[in-house]
């Protein structure tokens, strides 16, 4: 059977002596318990410097503002996945884009439970594992065949490259579906260690999330200011003039915030309270 992900150039040897290789994922992601996914293609691009997982949009915005010589496109991150590590590490910085900019480090090694389970996928063989991270349970196939040890977000350190990898209640779905190798190492400087020269600024989980919590119980505050200070300023399209008129928007803010992501590690995400 003709492969369709043609991977067989990927030699152990001289994989790491190419410049980038990138790993097109296609992920389905939704809220527990719903019905609608989400829909975004991701990129893994590994170099014998890093390994970086982001939203394929970053690339293709890149490209236009390269050929353009200027930042014209800009793109936030629609995952909260935005990940760096260093080849052969579970040490990740984890960049989150919430109004600022923010890395934060994480160690996250993973204890893999290897399975006899197989199956095939595009003409490849697959080997099944399972782990527990971030609160869910997840399943990862993955191919001796490509000698890989990486994965999607955080996940790796199986004896190959993973190509599909599910939590058990599907509300998280990676698929492997397209790779190209570049001849020269990607520059993602303005998308991953910033954003568009926003430099990236350290913070732990726990603050990182007091400040989306804080920010959830005041959407306004900002938008006030300007108001209080005589300026004009404007919501969707929409001017506002009063504070009145800016509080009324308060519980459409709040629904933008809570929604804006969906977390995969649920260990670690904010918690909204409503009153």
């Amino acid at each position: 059977m003709k492969k369709i992900i043609c991977l067989l150039a990927l030699y152990a040897g001289s994989f790491y002596h190419s410049q980038t290789n990138r790993f097109i994922y296609e992920l389905q992601y939704r809220k527990d318990g719903s019905e609608d996914y989400r829909h975004n293609l991701m990129n893994l691009d590994i170099s014998p410097k890093s390994v970086k997982f982001y939203d394929k949009k970053f690339a293709d915005y890149d490209s236009i503002n390269k050929k353009a010589n200027t930042a014209v496109s800009r793109y936030s991150t629609k995952t909260d996945q935005v990940i760096e590590r260093a080849p052969n590490s579970f040490k990740n910085k984890w960049y989150r884009d919430f109004f600022e900019y923010f890395v934060v480090n994480t160690n996250d090694e993973m204890n893999w439970k290897l399975l006899q389970e197989t199956q095939q996928y595009n003409g490849y063989k697959l080997q099944k594992a399972t782990t527990d991270f971030g609160g869910r349970t997840w399943n990862a196939w993955f191919c001796n065949e490509v000698n890989i040890k990486e994965g999607p977000y955080k996940f790796r350190g199986l004896p190959g490259l993973i190509f599909i990898l599910e939590d058990t209640d599907k509300n998280f779905i990676y698929k492997l579906i397209s790779n190209k190798k570049l001849d020269t190492e990607y520059d993602t400087k303005e998308f991953v260690e910033t954003h568009y020269g926003k430099p990236a600024l350290p913070i732990s989980n726990e603050k990182f999330n007091k400040y989306i919590e804080e920010f959830y119980e005041n959407p306004t505050r900002t938008l006030a200011e300007s108001i209080k200070n005589g300026q004009k300023t404007s919501f969707k399209n929409e001017s506002i003039e009063t504070i009145e008129e800016l509080n009324s928007k308060r519980a459409m803010l709040q629904n933008g915030i809570k929604s804006r992501y969906i977390y995969i590690e649920k260990d670690k995400e904010p918690s909204f309270k409503t009153k």
